[in-house]
């Protein structure tokens, strides 16, 4: 239950996000991290081999995930998206930003 000065907040609160913009963004990020989703849910059931080396030495393999611990795609493109950064902008708001205000 919120406390009444966190719905004091809520209700003063500029920032009111349209349901409708927030499902376009977040269909469209999954659908930009839908390829590198795929590689890593691979990854992750079957382990697959690093080089940490820069080649000097025997690569190390990276044991599989159990399926439990592997993230969902909207999980992933969020993720994806955090790390950008503020690198990364649409419309001026930094990537990073906008997945935290549509996640």
């Amino acid at each position: 239950m919120s406390s009444p000065f966190q719905k004091s907040f809520s209700d003063k609160s500029p920032l009111k996000i349209d349901p409708k913009k927030k499902k376009e963004y977040q269909d469209s990020i999954q659908k930009l991290h839908k390829p590198a989703y795929d590689k890593y849910v691979k990854q992750s059931k079957e382990g697959f081999y690093i080089d940490d080396t820069d080649g000097a030495g025997p690569k190390t393999f990276v044991k599989p995930r159990k399926p439990e611990d592997i993230k969902s795609l909207k999980d992933y493109a969020y993720t994806m998206e955090i790390a950008k950064g503020g690198s990364v902008t649409k419309d001026g708001v930094p990537a990073s930003k906008l997945a935290r205000m549509y996640k």
